[in-house]
């Protein structure tokens, strides 16, 4: 990221709302969009089996390949609006965004959680969820 955006605790918490609303509806489309995946799969072999473009396969083949694409594009627009406010998304399934930061001069992550009300972990750029650490173990966090 060239210019990230830093974020003090409370910037951080502010998107909170927001980051539950968009992730859930990711995670709903993404849903979706796997098992549209699966489905068109199917029809893709039925369709090259021989039929012809008026056959009903052909037709519902184009009408959930059209909806696959909607759902990919909405989702790489959500993901960007996540991004856009400066959060880092690190894992969808589980619901991990990042927030860069300056604390007693260094530069280290804040780390949400879907599930969790506020902003209460830390960990050091170079390390991953896994290197959380509560926030008052951080350096300074105000």
């Amino acid at each position: 990221m060239k210019n990230p955006k830093f974020f003090t605790v409370k910037e951080a918490d502010q998107t909170i709302g927001l980051l539950e609303t968009t992730l859930e509806r990711i995670k709903r489309s993404k849903q979706e969009f796997l098992w549209l995946q699966g489905e068109l799969a199917i029809l893709e072999l039925i369709v090259e089996c021989g039929a012809d473009g008026n056959n009903p396969n052909a037709i519902e083949l184009a009408q959930k390949t059209k909806r696959f694409k909607r759902i990919a594009e909405n989702i790489e627009k959500d993901v960007a609006a996540l991004e856009a406010t400066g959060c880092v998304l690190r894992d969808l399934d589980a619901g991990i965004v990042d927030f860069f930061s300056i604390q007693d001069g260094t530069v280290v992550f804040l780390c949400w959680k879907k599930g969790e009300e506020s902003i209460e972990h830390w960990h050091w750029i170079r390390e991953g969820f896994g290197g959380r650490q509560p926030l008052d173990r951080s350096p300074s966090t105000r």
